[in-house]
């Protein structure tokens, strides 16, 4: 223990003040707890610009968050340079700097005005992700739960399931397809896939968990029976004599999952309709009007989620882009305000969000200070596959996430928890990117950037937090060229850099991004205290430090 040793030595030569020894015996304690308490990451250089983490049956990186005690703040760094959850500690000090030139950026903590509480955070569980999980080793399954959910991982509470198949799924599927016709739905019964690993994988997260895990699930088809068709596999309409059988569909999914150990919190109310009305997409879809949107909602999907188990099951309108929320949440309004009462909140995707300011969301829920919205499902789709070790993917997470947070969103439920080497399983050859990748054949996974970024978030703004406002006493010279994030947002001001939270923990939560290729400085102000924030290049950072003291 050479430091204590060295620490001894000053102490008995008098050199620091008591003060200070004891500042310096309390930073040298708790650098040894950090050290003592983490498995650092293993990385592998697929691209040039980033790292990925690999882990496998025996081994894997893992992140205790530590309480920050009175008068310091705790700071975690992930970067394009390979940071990885690298923690640091420091004392808060008593006054506010006067010399603003001296910092990149000067924000103002605001704690005593509130906005809206966060619900959680999390991923979904599809077909592709449980048969990536299932591919794995008993061992390197556990650590993949762990990785997600438990307090050594990102600590996620929510999870997004599909109802029956999807694109990410080896084949397209449904439940209750034979036989035709069958109003009264007599052969539902829960299909190979939930038994053998979305029901397993689900149970295995609620097991680690450290809250509870709120599941919603989602359709993206009823069988063919129900559906009139255009001639087309993807442009299809609900038929309305089998309106109430739909809803019925979602309630038999939700009493059976309850039955095998998984409550449903809630229903989304058919995953993209605008795709499957007006846009050709080559795998399964259900098209909707606003009108019989709003009719089923009324009449069946909404009373039947009421009564369909012990719990009222929450009904969360839309689940699409951001740009359809005044079709399928206002428009509801427009056309019988009754309608209204059927709906908790809304479910929104993130795919075209750099097309359309965040305010859309505060505008559509003015009128419904009761409703709430969330992120049901978010991928970078810039290319299409995996891209490993990307953080510029990463970086599309961050200015993603900082969006909606920043604009009301209560949760953040990203697309699939895992996918292979190729983007899938995707019958429809749809293949994406994910934030864990498996590589069954070696029995390891691979944490991408956007999971580490996802977890700056999700381990440290608990369920309860409540977001704060934050004023900007400078700003960042933002350079718009082909090399920055910004250059994807070249006609938006709204990119935003940092987010806040007073959390149950009675701490403070301030996440912060540097989109630039230099370091940043920046300075937090609360009240009559100040933190000093040193930022890589190319990073996110969380920093929290106790509220009340």
């Amino acid at each position: 223990m050479p430091s204590l040793i060295v620490m001894a030595m000053i102490a008995s030569n008098k050199i620091l003040s008591t003060s200070l020894f004891v500042r310096l015996s309390f930073i040298l304690l708790l650098n040894s707890v950090y050290t003592s308490a983490d498995f650092p990451c293993i990385s592998r250089r697929y691209a040039e610009e980033s790292i990925v983490c690999v882990c496998n049956s025996t081994y894997c990186d893992t992140l205790e968050r530590i309480q920050p005690q009175c008068n310091t703040y705790n700071m975690y760094t992930s970067s394009e340079a390979g940071s990885r959850f690298l923690k640091s500690e420091g004392f808060i000090e008593n006054y506010v700097t006067a010399d603003y030139e001296e910092f990149d950026r000067i924000l103002e903590l605001v704690p005593n005005k509130h906005f809206q509480t966060i619900l959680g955070f999390g991923a979904a569980c599809t077909d592709a992700a449980g048969l990536n999980w299932l591919a794995l080793s008993e061992k390197a399954r556990e650590k993949f739960i762990n990785t997600y959910f438990s307090s050594e991982g990102n600590e996620y509470s929510m999870i997004r399931v599909t109802i029956a198949g999807s694109d990410f799924s080896p084949s397209p599927y449904y439940y209750n397809e034979y036989p035709e016709n069958d109003k009264d739905l007599t052969n539902f019964t829960l299909n190979c896939p939930d038994v053998s690993y979305k029901i397993p994988m689900i149970r295995a997260a609620m097991a680690a968990a450290t809250d509870e895990v709120l599941v919603f699930g989602s359709v993206w088809s009823p069988p063919q029976w129900m559906k009139w068709m255009n001639n087309d596999y993807a442009i299809s309409r609900l038929k309305s004599e089998y309106f109430q059988t739909y809803a019925d569909y979602y309630c038999k999914f939700a009493q059976l999952y309850e039955k095998q150990g998984v409550p449903i919190w809630g229903v989304t109310t058919t995953n993209e309709p605008l795709d499957g009305a007006v846009i050709k997409i080559p795998f399964q879809t259900l098209g909707w009007s606003v009108q019989k949107m709003g009719q089923f909602i009324k009449e069946n999907l909404g009373p039947t989620m009421k009564t369909c188990v012990d719990k009222p099951i929450k009904v969360l309108a839309a689940d699409d882009q951001r740009l359809t929320i005044p079709l399928w949440f206002t428009g509801f309004g427009d056309i019988d305000p009754e309608l209204m009462n059927y709906i908790d909140g809304v479910g929104m995707h993130g795919y075209l969000d750099s097309y359309v300011p965040g305010d859309i969301i505060a505008a559509n829920l003015k009128n419904y200070p009761d409703k709430f919205v969330l992120s049901t499902e978010f991928s970078d789709t810039s290319e299409s596959g995996i891209n490993l070790g990307s953080w510029r993917k990463g970086e599309t997470y961050i200015v993603t996430i900082l969006d909606n947070l920043v604009n009301h969103y209560v949760a953040w439920v990203d697309w699939n928890m895992a996918v292979d080497l190729q983007g899938g399983p995707n019958w429809a050859q749809n293949f994406g990117d994910s934030e864990i990748v498996v590589n069954s054949t070696s029995d390891e996974f691979y944490k991408q950037p956007m999971y580490y970024v996802l977890g700056h978030f999700s381990k440290f703004i608990p369920r309860g937090s409540k977001r704060i406002d934050v004023i900007r006493r400078t700003a960042v010279k933002v350079d718009v060229d082909e090399n920055n994030i910004y250059s994807s947002y070249p006609d938006r001001k709204d990119v935003y850099d940092h987010v806040a939270f007073l959390t149950p923990r009675e701490t403070v939560v301030v996440v912060l991004a540097n989109y630039e290729e230099d370091p940043q400085q920046t300075a937090l102000i609360i009240g009559s205290r100040q933190i000093t924030v040193d930022l890589e290049a190319k990073s996110i950072v969380t920093v929290e430090f106790p509220y009340y003291c």
